[in-house]
């Protein structure tokens, strides 16, 4: 999830989340190794950065969110591996609505897989940049975009009993620094393939492994209605309406919500689209999910 600066503060402003969140128990949600799961209701997070959005008013309870992204807080001609600036961080985390409480950090550039002292030193500095966004905004409930469980498609599908997956779980283990400083976990399940099977077999391997690092907090995954820009083939097409309420449901079953992502388009935000068919899919799930969470087609599963 990377963006290129444009105004910041107004980025700001238009990522705040204003999509309505209803309630239900989440009766599927699996636990992991060494977690409690803890039901709570499904909540529904805007992320999207288009512009010139709906109020979204005709929805009951609306759950904002906020993600704070690297580029305001790193100066343009800064290495990737130095700290932002103290006085910077806090500029920023000034400049953030209080309409939301949850605040998810979205810094890419450092290394958390691969050389031992590169991740620990990574680590290091997230730990950091988290305590100045705590000490400027104490009531704010804080999580990191996509670091604990690591996206890994590849390891992650292969199931537990294989030797690369429990090699991603160790690589996730040189993680469990951050999570003393984290509320939430937002593991990311972006779309890179066609392939619904394999989305699913990830995106539950991904949630799975967040609670078990979670120790009970609450996990709400990352979903983008576009296929990731990775795929040179597909990437940035719109992911098709049936597939993408395949997603939602899959993940009602699994995680407490979704923070859905998008609306970036070069260089700036999108115009909104009412019509939109992931928009038409979202609003006939957030209407059912007001009772039992959907269920996952029989026809795909975990692996």
């Amino acid at each position: 999830m990377r963006l290129q600066p444009f105004n910041w503060l107004r980025l700001f402003l238009i990522g705040l989340a204003v999509l309505g969140a209803m309630g239900h128990d989440v009766s599927g949600a699996a636990e992991g190794e060494g977690s409690s799961t803890v039901q709570r209701p499904f909540i529904v997070f805007d992320a999207t950065l288009y512009k010139n959005k709906p109020s979204f008013s005709d929805y009951p309870v609306l759950r904002p969110i906020t993600v704070l992204y690297e580029w305001p807080l790193f100066l343009t001609d800064q290495s990737s591996a130095a700290l932002p600036s103290a006085q910077r961080v806090r500029s920023a985390v000034k400049n953030l609505s209080e309409a939301s409480d949850l605040v998810v950090l979205d810094i890419e550039r450092w290394p958390l897989k691969g050389d031992a002292q590169a991740v620990k030193t990574s680590v290091g500095k997230l730990l950091m940049v988290l305590s100045w966004i705590k000490q400027e905004m104490p009531s704010a409930k804080i999580g990191t975009y996509g670091t604990v469980p690591l996206p890994d498609y590849w390891r992650a599908i292969r199931g537990r009993t294989n030797a690369d997956f429990q090699a991603w779980q160790r690589d996730n283990d040189r993680l469990d620094e951050l999570l003393p400083s984290m509320d939430a976990l937002y593991p990311s399940i972006y779309t890179f393939y066609s392939d619904r099977q394999g989305w699913v077999t990830y995106a539950i391997a991904q949630i799975e492994e967040a609670r078990r690092k979670a120790n009970g907090k609450p996990v709400y995954a990352f979903l983008w209605p576009q296929y990731h820009e990775s795929n040179y083939l597909i990437g940035l097409k719109p992911i098709e309406p049936d597939y993408w309420e395949l997603q939602l449901n899959t993940v009602s079953q699994y995680a407490d919500g979704v923070v859905i992502w998008g609306g970036w388009g070069k260089h700036e935000p999108e115009p909104w689209n009412e019509d939109a068919p992931w928009w038409q899919v979202t609003k006939r799930f957030m209407n059912r999910i007001d009772g039992v969470a959907p269920s996952v087609p029989s026809g795909l599963k975990a692996q």
